[in-house]
Formats: C-alpha cells, sequence, structure tokens
C-alpha cells in the first residue's frame, strides 16, 4: 500500500460529477400496450473524491441508474447533468465494470485491455505504456499474451478493470463486479480496488460509483451508501460511512453499520403490520372437515375493508420455494435472521425477502425486525396431507384482493372464461410498476395449485377450476 497519498490526504468529496435530478425510467410491456415504472423522481449524485454505493435488491432499478449515467439510456422524465449540463450521448467521464467480465473470447488480455483505448486516440508507443501501466496496478503483469478461457474467474475480472484504467475515467463504476467470484477472489479484489481509489495518482481514479446487493461490500468500500427501493426505485435512504481505510470488519463500528442498514432494508421490504393488520391475514387452522370442497371455507372470502382500498402485488415465488423456506424454519426451530437465511440458501436478499414477502402474504410466517417466525398456521400447513395443504392455500389467496378480483371476474364471464391478455392488461393498470407478464405468470401458478383456476396456453383463456370428486382423495 502507498502511505504517501492515502484518502485522508485528498480533497474530500466536493462537487458532483454526474448527477440525476427528477429522473424516472419507465420501459414500455412486451405487447407495447403499456409501460412499467422501473424508476420513479430519482435525485443522485457522485461527487468528486467519494466512492458511492447504490445498494438494493434485484430488479429495483440500479443497473438502469448506472447506464443512465453513462448515457447508454435516457431518462422518460428528469434530467442527467454532467459538470452542470445536460449529457449529450455516451459520458465520456465513466468507464464501466461489468459482472459478467464482458471480454473479447480471441482477444489477448493485452488486446482487450488495448479497447479502452479507443477513445483516446494514442499512439502506438503511447498505447503501449498505457496497457503496462494498467496491467502492472492491476496485477497482470505476465499474462499480456494469455487468452481469457486461459485465465481464472478473478484474472478475467482484473483484466476489465485494466480495461476501464486505461481510458482514465474521473468516475470507474462497476455493476455487480464481484458478484461473479468466489468469495476469497470477490474478498481480495474488493481490498485492491479500494488501494486503488485511495492510491489515486497510481491508477488515476477520482471516483467510483458501484452497483451491488451486497450489504458487506457496501460498507466495507464506500463512503456514502444509498438505499434504493423497488417497484418502482426510489432512494429511502442516504448513508454516510466514517469507518476508516483500511476497514476492519471486526470492529464495533462496523457491525453496528451493518445492522442499520439492515434495518433500513427490512423495514422498507418487510414492514412491521400493527397487531391488527396482521390479525386479518391470519388464515386459522382448520380441522379437515372444514377444508371438503363445498364447505362453508370454500367459498370467496369476502373483502375486507383493508383489501377494499388497496390492491397488493405478489412475489414471483413458486409454491415448492414458499414450502422451502417452512422446512428451513423448522430446522431452525422456528425463527431465523432474514439474512442468515439469505446466505444458507444462497440467494442475494432481495430475492429471500420476497420469499419471505409470499409466505407472510399468507399467513405461513411472521417478520418481526430482521427475523422471520414461523406461525401456528405454518406449523400446520406443513405437517398437513396435500389436499389440506391446498385447501388452506386457497383459503390464504383468496383473502388476497388480486386473487378476489380474478374470482369475481371468472364468477361473471361468460362460461367462467377470461382471456389472458385482458388480465394482463388489467394488471398493468392496477400495479403499473410491476412487471404484469410476470405477476400473471405467478397469479396461474397460485391459482392452479389451489385449484381455483387453470389457464390454456393454446387459447390464451383463463378458465374456472371445479376439481371433481374422485380427484379428493388424489396426493400427487
Amino acid at each position: 500500500m502507498n502511505e504517501t497519498s492515502p484518502i485522508d490526504a485528498r480533497p474530500a468529496a466536493r462537487e458532483p460529477l454526474i448527477e440525476l435530478r427528477h429522473v424516472s425510467k419507465s420501459w414500455p410491456t412486451p405487447d407495447g400496450a403499456s409501460r412499467v415504472t422501473i424508476l420513479d423522481d430519482v435525485d443522485l449524485d457522485v461527487r468528486d473524491g467519494e466512492m458511492l454505493a447504490l445498494l438494493g435488491q434485484s430488479g429495483c432499478g440500479k443497473s438502469t441508474i448506472l447506464r443512465l449515467m453513462a448515457g447508454l439510456a435516457e431518462p422518460t422524465q428528469g434530467a442527467v447533468l454532467r459538470g452542470g449540463e445536460p449529457l449529450a450521448g455516451v459520458n465520456p467521464d465513466l468507464a464501466i465494470v461489468f459482472q459478467s467480465f464482458a471480454l473479447y473470447p480471441w482477444l489477448t488480455v493485452e488486446e482487450n485491455v488495448r479497447v479502452g483505448l479507443i477513445q483516446r486516440r494514442l499512439d502506438a508507443a503511447a498505447e503501449a505504456r498505457e496497457i503496462e501501466r494498467a496491467l502492472t496496478v492491476i496485477g497482470l503483469t505476465g499474462y499480456e499474451n494469455a487468452y481469457p478461457k486461459q485465465l481464472s474467474g478473478g484474472m478475467r475480472q482484473r483484466v476489465g478493470f485494466a480495461r476501464a484504467l486505461v481510458a482514465r475515467p474521473r468516475i470507474l463504476c462497476m455493476d455487480e463486479a464481484f458478484s461473479a467470484l468466489d468469495v476469497l477472489t470477490a474478498e481480495n479484489l474488493r481490498n485492491e480496488v479500494v488501494e486503488l481509489w485511495r492510491n489515486s495518482e497510481d491508477a488515476g481514479i477520482r471516483s467510483i460509483f458501484f452497483v451491488t446487493h451486497n450489504i458487506d461490500e457496501a460498507v466495507f468500500m464506500a463512503s456514502r451508501i444509498v438505499i434504493i427501493s423497488s417497484h418502482p426505485g426510489r432512494i429511502r435512504h442516504v448513508i454516510d460511512n466514517p469507518l476508516p481505510y483500511p476497514r476492519d470488519v471486526n470492529a464495533p463500528g462496523y457491525a453496528a453499520l451493518v445492522a442499520q442498514i439492515r434495518a433500513a432494508i427490512t423495514s422498507l421490504a418487510l414492514p412491521d403490520e400493527p397487531a391488527a393488520a396482521r390479525a386479518e391475514r391470519v388464515v386459522l387452522p382448520l380441522d379437515s372437515a372444514a377444508l371438503e370442497p363445498g364447505s362453508a371455507s370454500d367459498a370467496v372470502v369476502p373483502t375486507t375493508r383493508a383489501t377494499r382500498t388497496r390492491v397488493e402485488s405478489i412475489p414471483a415465488v413458486p409454491v415448492n420455494t414458499i414450502v422451502g423456506l417452512l422446512e428451513i424454519l423448522e430446522d431452525s426451530r422456528e425463527t431465523i435472521d432474514v439474512f442468515e437465511l439469505s446466505d444458507r440458501i444462497g440467494k442475494e436478499f432481495g430475492e429471500t425477502i420476497g420469499v419471505v414477502k409470499a409466505a407472510e402474504m399468507l399467513g405461513l410466517v411472521d417478520t418481526p425486525k430482521d427475523d422471520v417466525h414461523m406461525t401456528e398456521v405454518g406449523w400446520y400447513f406443513l405437517a398437513a396431507p396435500l389436499p389440506v395443504r391446498k385447501a388452506l392455500f386457497k383459503h390464504a389467496i383468496l383473502k388476497l384482493r388480486l386473487f378476489q378480483m380474478l374470482s369475481a371476474e371468472l364468477d361473471a364471464a361468460p362460461d367462467e372464461r377470461l382471456d389472458a391478455d385482458a388480465v394482463v392488461a388489467e394488471l398493468a393498470t392496477l400495479l403499473p410498476y410491476d412487471q404484469p407478464t410476470k405477476l400473471f405468470d405467478t397469479l396461474v401458478t397460485w391459482g392452479r395449485y389451489a385449484e381455483i383456476l387453470d389457464y390454456d396456453e393454446a387459447t390464451r383463456t383463463i378458465t374456472r377450476q371445479h376439481p371433481a370428486a374422485e380427484d379428493e382423495d388424489d396426493d400427487t
């Protein structure tokens, strides 16, 4: 480490290099009939001399923000400013390191790095000096003539960093740059990138902007952390990180900041509900007789006061994944921390939160703070035979406004049939921040499991499902 130019000796983060001002971004749906809003009224800047982390779950619009800053996409509303002026075309101040390495397999390491010099228009001798310098800084000396297939994942990502460095960007951008690497390789590269930034006169990096779903990565690297929510993406929290470099992951302040960010994320994605609201969601355990087709529980659950005024989306989570969550909670003796759960199942926290949220909507789990707690109904569901599980699932989803509306429309439709495209269009209107096709697929999957509807892909028609009496004891 070069001790002559630590970050403390550099000027503090000051004027913005790139700014998003009241930026919104939407994309048309595949059928072009509607638009999905990805970002809504985002204000964000990357300041000279800082390392900024944008933290959020998959699908929240993090990469879209990066693309807007790079000039690879234009906002639907609002403005992108470079040095206080509207950005026109591709931003020459940025270079991006991608998650997927994005190397040309037919080019050597040296040739891949040379791609980053295209915009600088140097002569051959100057190009050679810049490439040699970047390969030295990033630890690739001796690999100039190797091809990507001959390198490990970590070495290939180093090539991506070297290619970005030779462009001499004011801002180095990283799009989940460490997520495809093994744990030890990712840890080593994070350390090296921090050192490159701290010793900016060696690497020429003024600021770093990176998007991530990894809380520890954000706390370890960033001087400022921005938390973004999803559906649509909105800036929810901006947290300065005062921890000194190099950072000690075992320091009390480090753990406290991780806990603060975790609490902020769970309060957004899994907010604690008042007791009355939780009670309204609970599906009480029912005995087998009450779950027979034609019983009172088989009727559509009436719309409650809360669901009349609000249509809540449902996460795109398969039923067997929800069952898997309950089995993990059973092994953990009922309760587990949501972030520990994420590590255990090997999914990023956004996916894990989606699974937990789906189970909570069904009354199978409760989420006080960061904990996931199996409810009495969850235990009952897990222990029940398949016919009873399906009946419980049906009873639960018919408490959700989307299924109440869909069930009512099926009842009123000729021959109890609905056109799938019309349903997708209605979903796009009801929930403009969701992907209507994905939401439709989840509705069909859950409805089929609960045996309340079916879907014919050939005719794109939703129909009411009426299980035959002889199928009642079918455990398949």
